[in-house]
């Protein structure tokens, strides 16, 4: 029996007692609490404060179990791949972390990757796969995307490695020989791509970082996620997102690390560093529409987006303003999705954005780094998730489309704590007639009433704006050189 194992053998046992003995405090500890919790009328399963209160009361009520023993077990084997790292650094070698990305709009790591290049220990890449390529061969639009984010990181000067070969089969990830791996999404191994064992892997640490800002309500996709759990590392952005992961979720977050969203690292840089495409760095005030991609989407929460209903309006709507930039700024699936609902062919959706695209004023971005897009401009209107929070740090004003069929008495308790406090201080659109009435009073009547709230909710949820990145990979060295 080798050292390493009877090591790992040793540190499994000590620690089944020791977190034994932790969960019997802890059950004891809120035993009344659970009793007068049971008692209580909860409010319907949608609301945000009820998801909750059932993750306290599984966390209160766990007992030791398959499932505890399995995150316990990958607990150290996370150590012991931590204690390999470390002896790799010893010897002079450098550290390969690997940046998965399924989709260009979810690298929300740039900061993270440009924070390590040149680092004494740290080598950095990209590895682009796709979350629907089991469906290549069936769904050519997922394919081309694919190849079209693959230049577009290439021609921005990231080191980034395609995860398929020429037939369009996955290479292994152990072909790259990461070290550490940072992924944000926790559900790759069940979605519908062919790569699987990542987080529970012998051979790499992973490192997750959400790929958005949390404004959807998802409770236990977010914090009762068992990969989410058994990752090495969990960093999360805003300090109420780590509340939830301590106070609320049954893993009590014992990985988790508040370190801010990197992605709004770019929102410190001089503004005059801002590049945005010539055709509309003319001086004349800058309009994003940004469609999301979930078009009559079966989970309730997510089903917001309204393009199917605004696309021939916001289309008009800058024909008709020819003194203003439009900026369509679609979800990169979003042609999948209007495909699959028989809303438009691909020729009809590629069509749309060459209109749009040829407008005097109109321009067609695909890119997945837009916080520059963001700062240069006046107003976004969106039906999206992750955009919420991340427009917000612009102080400048958002119509929100609401989507008009959704229940709208039930229409917020989709949202997180987080995404309720934003929107609130959004201009809310239900239909044609309110997005009249907010475009004409944001951009010829010059109000913005509820700028200065919007400004007291920023400063109150982010951490570390312009240096997440910076942390994050501070906090890998000193826990890496330890």
């Amino acid at each position: 029996m080798s050292i390493k194992y009877q090591f790992y053998r040793f540190m499994c046992n000590v620690t089944f007692g020791k977190v034994k003995d932790f969960y019997k405090m802890k059950k004891a500890k809120y035993k009344l609490s659970n009793n007068k919790l049971s008692q209580k009328t909860l409010p319907d399963c949608m609301s945000y404060e009820y998801n909750r209160k059932s993750g306290e009361q599984i966390r209160n009520d766990y007992v030791f179990n398959e499932q505890l023993n399995g995150l316990i077990l990958s607990t150290q084997l996370n150590k012991l791949k931590e204690l390999d790292l470390k002896r790799k650094i010893r010897e002079g070698k450098k550290v390969r972390v690997c940046f998965l990305i399924d989709e260009i709009s979810r690298f929300t790591a740039n900061s993270v990757y440009h924070n390590m290049l040149n680092h004494p220990i740290f080598e950095p890449f990209l590895l682009l796969i796709n979350q629907l390529d089991g469906n290549f061969d069936k769904n050519e639009n997922a394919w081309d995307l694919h190849l079209k984010s693959f230049n577009l990181l290439k021609s921005q000067g990231y080191k980034v490695y395609n995860g398929y070969d020429d037939n369009k089969n996955i290479i292994p990830i152990e072909t790259f020989n990461p070290d550490i791996i940072f992924t944000t999404a926790p559900y790759l191994d069940y979605h519908n791509t062919t790569l699987t064992n990542i987080y529970l892997n012998a051979n790499y640490l992973v490192c997750y970082l959400p790929y958005h800002f949390g404004t959807v309500n998802n409770y236990d996709y977010h914090y009762n996620n068992r990969r989410i759990a058994s990752c090495w590392k969990n960093f999360v952005s805003s300090r109420e997102d780590y509340k939830e992961f301590l106070k609320y979720s049954k893993y009590c977050g014992t990985n988790t690390v508040l370190t801010g969203y990197p992605k709004l690292d770019a929102y410190t840089k001089p503004i005059e560093d801002c590049k945005i495409p010539d055709k509309i760095n003319n001086g004349k005030p800058i309009i994003i529409y940004a469609p999301h991609h979930s078009i009559r989407d079966k989970w309730e929460p997510v089903n917001l987006s309204t393009f199917h209903i605004y696309y021939k309006y916001f289309l008009d709507l800058a024909k008709n303003n020819p003194n203003i930039n439009f900026v369509l700024k679609p979800h990169p699936t979003l042609v999948v999705k209007v495909v699959e609902q028989c809303i438009m062919s691909k020729d009809e959706y590629q069509q749309y954005i060459n209109t749009w695209d040829s407008l005097p004023n109109g321009l067609y971005v695909y890119d997945g780094e837009y916080i520059d897009l963001f700062r240069r401009s006046d107003l976004l209107i969106q039906d999206s998730g992750s955009f919420i929070g991340e427009w917000l740090p612009t102080d400048k004003p958002c119509i929100y489309l609401v989507n008009p069929e959704r229940n709208q008495e039930t229409f917020m308790d989709g949202f997180s704590i987080i995404g309720r406090k934003i929107l609130e201080k959004y201009y809310l659109a239900h239909n044609q007639e309110e997005i009249n009435n907010y475009f004409k009073m944001i951009m010829f009547d010059k109000q913005d009433p509820q700028k200065e709230d919007r400004i007291k909710i920023k400063n109150s949820i982010y951490v570390n704006i312009g240096c997440a990145g910076k942390k994050i990979v501070e906090y890998l060295e000193t826990t890496l050189r330890n």
